[in-house]
């Protein structure tokens, strides 16, 4: 904080726990607030790990009647640990995990700190589903805010377009509703605004979608020296797919056969409704004209949403330690992807991959997406990752992500906020909105939080 603050006035006021800097515990649990071991070395003057949005309210009008600075943290998930921010008052929303589920309605009231696997398996109970993160550890909050590029996103889209009210805690301290009769703005910024939001979301109200009763995966593997064609085919099989079908491109170490070192790998994850529409809507990937390059090919195989995640966790082990970054480019994928070969063959750690999709357009007969601030996109999504478990191998890890950022930079229109590394490039921030959109945001956070109450 930026002066002297008595906690003992929040300790009072609210039933959660503060943990103020200099407090024994303090620094476990500030580690222990970030999933990435890579944790930065901002220091926030105290943790609220808040009881309920009761507690959301106090801290806020605390704050305000303190000139304290507030941060804002769901789960942990966001790498560059956005949330922790110098002297401020980081506010804990983890402990707020409720899911109310109406079946009828097919619609559903989520906390911030709920997570992707636990709502996805409370769904599944009365067959429906939502478009949740890759990573079942990935809480709603900070996901839903950044946009949510999840599960099945080119048949439900984007998770944000199916949230439909939110429950905020404002600069001014007050809990309101916001839906598309009242309160619209925020709604509106509530989808993909970030951290640029002005307010404290407490609870979502989202639309659920129907449960898929047949999901099936399969992979094609491809030596490291086809990148260049693999990227170039990677748009075309996105197009010739219906849209309940996730293609996906990975360029690293297979955890199936990390003895064969870096390869291309297109992986494809199908959300049928009747098995007889799984062989159907994956054609396209068996009519590959690079099938005969191919290293390995994984038969189709009926999976579920519990094996995906099961999958991807393995891929973003819990325990190490991560760089990220991402870009929007629509250059050709060949163009964009083909010189990153030699960079892959020599990356530090086997587990550092660049991870792929080129989304193909809605449907001609899709409806309107709602007003958003969600805005921006491109014909490829490109996200490098460096992933290592020793402190020892921070520098050549670091120079080498450095290097693959780089290389995709010079291509890029954008960024996707929720992995975009916000903190080392400011300008990411901006950057993750199409121009309009985000003169807007800006406008409206002057207007609600003129004084800047929230980092």
């Amino acid at each position: 904080m930026e002066h002297a603050v008595d906690l003992a006035e929040l300790r009072r006021r609210v039933r959660g726990r503060v943990v103020a800097l200099g407090d024994t515990e303090y620094e476990s649990l500030r580690r222990e607030l970030v999933w990435n071991r890579l944790v930065p070395e901002r220091r926030p003057a105290a943790v609220v790990r808040v009881a309920s949005a009761d507690d959301v309210v106090e801290v806020v009008r605390f704050a305000r009647q303190t000139g304290v600075r507030v941060s804002v943290r769901s789960g942990g998930h966001s790498w560059v640990a956005a949330p922790q921010r110098e002297g401020a008052l980081l506010l804990d929303l983890a402990a707020l995990r409720g899911i109310e589920i109406d079946p009828e309605a097919r619609r559903a009231r989520v906390q911030p700190g709920a997570i992707g696997r636990e709502l996805s398996r409370l769904l599944a109970e009365h067959g429906l589903a939502f478009p949740t993160g890759h990573c079942s550890s990935v809480a709603l909050g900070g996901y839903l805010l950044a946009g949510g590029f999840g599960w099945n996103t080119g048949a439900w889209g984007p998770a944000c377009m199916s949230v439909r009210a939110v429950d905020v805690v404002t600069a001014a301290g007050e809990l309101i509703r916001a839906d598309e009769t009242r309160n619209a703005e925020f709604l509106w910024a509530a989808r993909g605004g970030g951290p640029e939001f002005f307010g404290v979301v407490t609870r979502f109200e989202i639309e659920l979608q129907s449960l898929p009763r047949a999901i099936a995966g399969t992979a094609q593997v491809y030596p490291l020296a086809c990148l260049r064609e693999v990227a170039h085919w990677l748009p075309q099989v996105s197009a010739a797919v219906p849209p309940e079908v996730e293609v996906t491109l990975l360029a690293g170490v297979s955890p199936a056969a990390p003895a064969d070192g870096p390869v291309a790998v297109v992986t494809a994850a199908a959300f049928c409704d009747q098995p007889a529409a799984v062989e159907r809507a994956l054609r396209p990937l068996a009519e590959s004209p690079l099938l005969r390059r191919a290293s390995r090919i994984e038969a189709v195989r009926p999976t579920s949403l519990e094996a995906l995640y099961d999958g991807m966790d393995a891929r973003f082990p819990p325990g190490h330690r991560y760089l990220a970054d991402t870009f929007w480019s629509n250059d050709p994928p060949a163009e964009v992807l083909g010189g990153l070969g030699p960079l892959l063959a020599r990356a530090p750690s086997p587990r550092s991959m660049v991870l792929c999709v080129a989304p193909p357009p809605p449907p001609a007969d899709a409806p309107s997406p709602p007003a958003a601030a969600f805005s921006m996109v491109g014909g490829l999504l490109t996200v490098p990752y460096a992933i290592w478990d020793d402190a020892a191998g921070d520098g050549v890890n670091r120079a080498w992500h450095d290097e693959v950022v780089a290389a995709l930079d010079s291509s890029a229109i954008g960024h996707y906020l929720g992995e975009a590394d916000i903190v080392a490039h400011p300008q990411r921030l901006e950057r993750s909105f199409a121009a309009a959109n985000w003169r807007q945001l800006q406008a409206l956070r002057r207007q609600y939080d003129p004084h800047g109450l929230f980092l």
